[in-house]
């Protein structure tokens, strides 16, 4: 789902905080209809040459990116560092949901790349978590865990830290409050 209208894609830009680097879709939605979560090209062209992005899924929900930023602060990126080293069911539920997203992301990336995806760019796709990290046991972003599980319910870190801060419900006004507004 790309974003339908010129104001949407604005809302976007807005919700991400930058302009983005790579094509991306919508993936999910709040329940006031505005983006929550993208799916960016985990390979784009720059400056003359192909290049890898692991990290392509993305929270812009501004609630939830707040909410999780709390969490965050709490020091439970630590937390689930060391969790996944020591609790080995947590740790192979979470590898299983690392390695479907591995095959998105491949599946994504040959489908865009034109040609056989270059073995060096395979290799990066294939060897980091959804934050881009080497060091699947290495926490490294909740927000990107929290993007992964309401994309595709397969995070259980992202589903833990949504437990604590609650996914949106139609009582929240998330991105549309900044829908139809200027800069």
């Amino acid at each position: 789902m790309n974003p339908s209208t010129i104001s949407e894609f604005n809302l976007t830009v807005k919700l991400l905080g930058r302009t983005p680097r790579t094509p991306f879709t919508i993936k999910t939605r709040c329940p006031d209809n505005s983006p929550q979560t993208l799916i960016a090209d985990p390979v784009f062209w720059e400056d003359g040459i192909w290049k890898p992005f692991p990290p392509f899924i993305w929270l812009i929900c501004p609630r939830l990116k707040a909410l999780v930023g709390v969490v965050e602060q709490n020091g439970y990126v630590k937390k689930y560092s060391e969790r996944l080293k020591t609790d080995a069911a947590f740790y192979e539920l979470y590898l299983e949901g690392h390695k479907q997203m591995i095959e998105v992301r491949l599946n994504l990336a040959r489908r865009i790349y034109p040609g056989i995806l270059p073995e060096h760019i395979e290799t990066i796709l294939a060897e980091t978590s959804v934050a881009g990290s080497k060091d699947l046991t290495g926490v490294k972003c909740l927000h990107s865990h929290v993007a992964q599980e309401l994309a595709y319910h397969n995070n259980p870190i992202g589903a833990e830290v949504l437990k604590m801060v609650g996914n949106c419900s139609r009582y929240d006004v998330c991105g549309s409050i900044y829908l139809d507004k200027e800069e």
